[in-house]
């Protein structure tokens, strides 16, 4: 087993062979500007600007072992760069895993890391795999060399939103009803997510039924 660990997904996903790989919301988020919050990585408080929405990635973290796991691969992968990197996430990949989404809690924080994302894609083609993110600038700077099992999705409310509409990308906006919404898609698991290139809708996880909440 691989030094890094991925969490299995096994109730908002209808689908089997689903699972995540995290690192702490908002300290591994370099972009974040309308969802950034952060959780005290020893006291589990979590500090809340007043920001246009509340991060729901951010809000598990007050539970000790979602936090430490998070903090654990985020330290290890911040250690490690180029092709070191890219072999141990490809070992710590579960062996039932068919889906992974990139950071249900966390995001690309340099382009090393993102790069080797990209590699660890394209080693393994029979997982199809997906990332919400405001790192745009990183995609951009790769925008031609997106593997075709990986699908990312530009989350507006960051540093680059000017990026999502220069290059056309496929986003993700959240919104507080679904009233507010307009001709998109909304997404409630992800199913746009993981495939296609349309842009969709969430809805804000403080302002809908518990039954229908997930991470943004």
């Amino acid at each position: 087993m691989g030094v890094l660990r991925f969490s299995k997904c096994s109730s908002f996903y209808s689908i089997k062979g689903v699972y995540e790989f995290n690192l702490p919301a908002g300290h591994s988020c370099p972009y974040a500007v309308d969802c950034l919050s952060k959780v005290d990585r020893e006291t589990g408080k979590q500090m809340l600007p007043k920001n246009k929405f509340r991060c729901y990635a951010s809000v598990v973290e007050r539970y000790p072992a979602v936090r430490n796991q998070r903090w654990s691969n985020f330290e290890a992968v911040r250690k490690m760069s180029g092709g070191e990197l890219v072999s141990t996430l490809l070992d710590s990949i579960p062996e039932k895993a068919e889906r992974i989404r990139i950071h249900g809690g966390g995001d690309f924080f340099s382009q090393d890391y993102f790069d080797a994302w990209l590699k660890v894609a394209r080693a393994r083609p029979d997982i199809i795999m997906w990332a919400f993110t405001k790192s745009v600038g990183f995609w951009v700077k790769r925008i031609n060399e997106i593997p075709f099992n990986l699908t990312l999705q530009a989350s507006w409310g960051g540093q680059f939103d000017v990026l999502i509409k220069r290059y056309s990308l496929k986003s993700a906006k959240v919104f507080k009803s679904a009233e507010d919404v307009g001709d998109l898609p909304i997404d409630t698991d992800d199913t746009l997510a993981m495939t296609g290139s349309r842009s969709f809708a969430l809805l804000d996880n403080f302002s809908v039924p518990k039954k229908a909440k997930k991470g943004q």
